[in-house]
């Protein structure tokens, strides 16, 4: 015979469980106010715009581990393993490849076969925070990054405010087109900072050969001399072509002041940061 229970004993117990379910759940996750998330989001706007401007002359090496899926959906097996060099200066960046599997290069980066990508230092940043870029930005949820409260907002671009360049190389043969781009910045409530942001190609062309293009990027507190900078820590990047599918996962190491006798030459018909 089943138990029956009055309407004042079921309405406590369901206070007991909402108590006990608040006491569960984070306190920070429990104050979302939309006068909160407008703050930390104008703080993450004035931080995105700036961020270039604060960055020192430096350079880094970045180990690119590349990846394609095998037989086994899930299953990725290394295909190859680089070491790129990047100079940042007067707010540009340069890529040269100086290893493949622990080998000198004998070409350039950009003339690697198979997926590779290049890093941006605040122009995706830019162009998420960007008004004129008409971004759709709004707040999406709390989170926690490395046991840290984070608020997350979601953008999205159109191709034609993103001009987010799409290059793929297969057999040989390069392809190139436009995207927008949409994904998720992760913002630290009391300073504003940008701690992940996530990128993915929207609205790639049906005919291209690339159906999917996701990034994550995480930044974390760097030394270069005797300042302290957040700067990309680790990135992951997906591709998808048809059956083709790759990973490649990328670690910023030995982050140092720029030499002013390290060679560096930008393409005088590129003036923009290389975007990823």
């Amino acid at each position: 015979m089943g138990a029956h229970h009055s309407g004042a004993e079921r309405a406590q117990a369901a206070s007991v469980a909402a108590v006990l379910l608040s006491l569960c759940v984070p306190a920070w996750a429990q104050s979302a106010a939309p006068e909160d998330t407008s703050r930390i989001l104008d703080s993450a706007r004035t931080y995105a715009l700036e961020y270039s401007q604060t960055l020192p002359d430096f350079i880094c090496n970045e180990v690119v581990r590349r990846y394609r899926e095998g037989m086994d959906p899930g299953a990725w097996t290394l295909s190859d393993t680089l070491t790129v060099r990047l100079s940042y200066y007067g707010h540009r960046e340069d890529y040269k490849l100086l290893q493949v599997n622990n080998k000198a290069a004998d070409r350039s980066y950009e003339a690697l076969g198979g997926s590779i990508s290049e890093g941006e230092f605040g122009s995706l940043l830019r162009q998420v925070f960007d008004a004129e870029r008409s971004t759709a930005i709004r707040f999406a949820q709390w989170d926690s990054i490395r046991d840290k409260q984070v608020a997350v907002f979601s953008y999205r671009m159109t191709a034609e405010h993103a001009r987010y360049a799409v290059n793929f190389v297969l057999n040989d043969q390069r392809y190139s087109t436009v995207a927008g781009r949409r994904g998720l910045v992760y913002v630290d409530p009391a300073s504003g900072r940008i701690l992940r942001v996530t990128s993915a190609a929207d609205g790639l062309p049906a005919d291209f050969p690339v159906q999917k293009l996701v990034s994550t990027l995480e930044y974390d507190v760097t030394a270069i001399g005797d300042r302290t900078f957040l700067l990309p820590h680790t990135a992951e990047v997906q591709l998808q072509a048809g059956a083709f599918l790759t990973r490649n996962t990328i670690e910023f190491q030995e982050y140092h002041k720029f030499n002013a006798d390290t060679g560096v030459s930008f393409d005088p018909a590129s003036p923009a940061p290389k975007k990823k």
